[in-house]
């Protein structure tokens, strides 16, 4: 597994996206369905990550939502990966990012941070502006029940959400 992970630093860099801080770029052409990261970091519930947010000492999405009321505290490579309405990677599992389709080199590697977000989570139940400059761009981020339904219909066909969120959207 470690010579896996190895072999996937190489297929990406982080540098400054020159519009929003520093993102995540293909260095080399990764293919639809590959594994470009599995997200690690601190688990944390729900309440002290949102005081933590609360109180101005964490962002929204400094923290990845795993389960309906836990969260990675993202380590320092996962956290620079940027949202997109219109991405080119999605998650499966709890925390595996994967190519949606081809990923050319020079690309930034982007996902939907609503196809992560509880549909019972309040804290994103407010919309936030959203700064993608994606073509098809939504203007705000939510939880995942603010995707357009066809979006979020292509996202369950191509298995590109994670397994707490599929339980909590068949809860509905």
């Amino acid at each position: 597994m470690k010579d896996f992970l190895e072999n996937q630093e190489h297929k990406y860099e982080i540098r400054p996206t020159g519009k929003y801080g520093d993102g995540v770029f293909c260095t080399k052409k990764i293919l639809k369905g590959e594994t470009i990261r599995v997200f690690t970091g601190e688990r944390m519930a729900e309440i002290p990550c949102d005081i933590m947010i609360a109180k101005g000492l964490l962002n929204n999405d400094d923290v990845f939502q795993i389960q309906h009321e836990e969260y990675l505290l993202l380590d320092d490579v996962s956290i620079r990966f940027n949202h997109s309405c219109e991405p080119n990677a999605g998650f499966k599992g709890e925390s595996t990012l994967f190519a949606l389709r081809d990923i050319l080199q020079g690309e930034e590697i982007t996902y939907d941070y609503s196809a992560t977000v509880d549909p019972h989570n309040f804290t994103f139940t407010t919309m936030t502006n959203c700064m993608c400059g994606s073509a098809k761009c939504r203007k705000s981020l939510g939880n995942v029940l603010s995707i357009p339904k066809d979006i979020l219909e292509y996202y369950k066909r191509e298995g590109a959400l994670q397994d707490y969120i599929i339980n909590e959207l068949n809860k509905l």
